[in-house]
């Protein structure tokens, strides 16, 4: 197959597909033109057989249970479930009756060219081309953020798992890094509190660091055996309760954080990222996540939010406001002296 397809989905299953191609950064060489069909191919590549096996549970269900109260021959038996199948799947694709109203365009590639050839000839069951991605692309879109990542990138996925099982070294190379590539001991994967992405949890030499999944160009197993201290089996544990996608530095101390009125109400508000206190005491919150984290919330209350300790996190974040006030002032300057030097090359009004 070579030609585009085109599929019609539902708006919500359009807009899942266009954040997903963001949120997982496929974009064409210009770094900021989306690369939709990027996407697509890998969601076709690595779901259809997992698509392939829920059809066959929902096709096999209904044959037997229509079967069993239906007096029909064989192949008007099999025509009706292909029927109900189908109409099942519609429903699941747009549950609140919504048109199919967004169009989708799948381009073949050289790595989806193949599995389309095969779904053409054997998986359609008589429906269109069409239709079958129609509820492919559905049933994807249906699932948590965090489950698509790992359908999307399968391969690593599934080649870290089973190094974390057999709990050996990877080796591994990502989108972001100058490194061809280095060696890891694989601790989890685990997915952020908001169920957004998945990241790998690994030790690198000394270090606990987080990547995410989708950054992760390739995963080999290795024959060496993963290791890690007792301090980094600790670090993992905090990294897995407080927050898996922000670094830790060495030693880091608790953090106490004085809130006003509407910095509680902010902190009830502002779900994402937010860290979870190991105690409170009125308004002062007590915090042993990463402070990369907390700097990372807290500079969106400004002056509702106080770090009393440390002393370290409290300059960095004085800092951070110190900077932006200075770029504001400077801009304001700027700014009021042009429109003074254009009002004074206006000439009056007669």
């Amino acid at each position: 197959m070579t030609e585009k397809l085109k599929i019609n989905v539902t708006s919500r299953t359009a807009r899942i597909l266009e954040k997903d191609a963001e949120n997982f950064e496929f974009y064409k060489a210009d770094g900021r033109t989306l690369n939709k069909n990027a996407l697509l191919t890998q969601l076709v590549v690595n779901y259809y057989e997992r698509f392939r096996a829920q059809e066959g549970e929902l096709y096999a269900y209904l044959l037997e249970t229509i079967g069993k109260s239906a007096p029909l021959k064989r192949g008007e038996l099999e025509e009706l479930c292909r029927t109900v199948a189908s109409h099942v799947r519609k429903r699941e694709a747009a549950p609140l009756k919504e048109r199919f109203e967004c169009t989708v365009s799948l381009k073949p590639t050289r790595a989806s060219e193949p599995v389309l050839d095969y779904i053409e000839a054997y998986l359609l069951g008589g429906g269109t081309l069409s239709e079958y991605f129609r509820n492919l692309f559905s049933s994807y879109a249906a699932l948590p953020q965090d489950e698509r990542e790992k359908i999307v990138f399968r391969p690593q996925y599934e080649a870290l798992e089973r190094a974390i099982a057999a709990k050996k070294k990877v080796f591994v190379t990502t989108r972001r890094t100058r490194e061809k590539g280095y060696e890891l001991s694989p601790y989890r994967i685990t997915a952020s509190k908001e169920e957004l992405h998945c990241y790998l949890l690994a030790a690198r030499g000394n270090e606990c660091v987080p990547i995410r999944l989708s950054r992760i160009v390739s995963a080999t197993p290795l024959a060496e055996n993963a290791a890690f201290s007792e301090e980094q089996l600790a670090l993992f544990e905090r990294m897995l309760a407080y927050g898996p996608q922000f670094r830790y530095g060495k030693h880091e101390e608790e953090a106490v954080v004085q809130f006003t009125a509407r910095g509680m109400e902010m902190y009830r508000a502002l779900y994402v990222h937010r860290p979870v206190p190991v105690a409170v005491e009125n308004n002062t919150f007590t915090f042993a996540c990463s402070h990369q984290q907390l700097m990372q919330y807290l500079v969106r209350f400004g002056c509702d939010a106080f770090v009393v300790q440390p002393a370290a996190l409290r300059e960095r974040i004085r800092t951070f406001y110190a900077r932006a006030g200075g770029k504001y002032t400077s801009a304001v300057r700027h700014f009021t002296a042009l429109k003074q030097q254009k009002e004074a090359e206006t000439p009056p009004a007669p």
